[in-house]
């Protein structure tokens, strides 16, 4: 069996939402539902991969799970603005 950082999961469709995607997007996410099938020997559709693969983004991150609970996140700022910081100085030094 390949190894798929996505465990099997249940479709379950409750709200619906539109996203456009661009093709390289479109292209990766029919990859990813065939690697899928081909793990769990079902086919998942497009909407449910994404919904789940959200889901679970979400719950990793644990800056966002901290502020939905109400609590403070650790870090004041953001990562970006953070691993960019070094670069402008840089850039400003030359």
């Amino acid at each position: 069996m390949p190894e798929i950082s996505l465990p099997p999961f249940h479709s379950k469709t409750m709200r619906e939402i539109v996203v456009e995607v661009g093709h390289d997007l479109a292209r990766d996410l029919d990859r990813y539902r065939a690697f899928y099938r081909q793990a769990y020997g079902a086919d998942v559709s497009e909407s449910d991969l994404l919904r789940e693969m959200s889901r679970r983004f979400m719950e990793a991150d644990r800056e966002f799970q901290a502020v939905k609970h109400g609590l403070k996140p650790k870090s004041q700022t953001s990562r970006r603005s953070a691993s960019a910081a070094p670069v402008a100085a840089e850039a400003s030094a030359t």
